[in-house]
């Protein structure tokens, strides 16, 4: 299979080529293309294959997971001081190294598990996704949270939830 049949196999899978995905989420965090594969558990040439068509997709579903908390953080980021970029990334880290190679979920934090069950009980996913583009421009923090405790995975919730967790102490 050539490239071009990689990438489209990828736009089928992710909305849009991996190169484009990873580099929307690596460049507003000033990350190299190296520092994105360490950060997601994957190697430096992996990393180079997926994003270069030659692999089609990410098979480590916590490497995926890592990435779709990396892109929220990168979605937020302009709106964050460098230490609080760097606090999120040091959280994204921590729940990369947190993880097994049997891939066994923590157990939702239960505090993450009510915010969930409240956005899912007000609105869709589809609605909260909506409603968190919407706000992105004007309440990024509050766009951020939509997303990650309305349509994001329980790493992704585990993770935001460790790196504010300073602010509700």
């Amino acid at each position: 299979m050539g490239v071009e049949e990689n990438i489209e196999q990828q736009k089928a899978l992710y909305g849009e080529p991996l190169g484009v995905l990873v580099h929307r989420a690596a460049q507003p965090l000033g990350l190299s293309q190296a520092a994105t594969a360490r950060l997601l558990g994957l190697s430096p040439a992996m990393l180079s294959h997926l994003v270069n068509g030659q692999r089609v997709k990410i098979a480590n579903p916590a490497a995926l997971s890592r990435l779709q908390a990396l892109i929220e953080l990168s979605r937020v980021a302009p709106s964050l001081t460098p230490p609080e970029r760097q606090d999120r990334l040091a959280a994204i880290g921590a729940l990369s190294a947190d993880l097994t190679t049997s891939q066994q979920q923590r157990p939702a934090d239960p505090d993450t598990r009510v915010v969930r069950r409240l956005l899912r009980a007000v609105a869709s996913g589809r609605e909260l996704e909506r409603a968190a583009t919407t706000l992105a421009d004007v309440a990024p923090g509050v766009a951020e949270v939509l997303r990650v405790y309305g349509t994001g995975s329980e790493e992704d919730m585990q993770a935001h939830l460790a790196s504010v967790r300073h602010l509700l102490d």
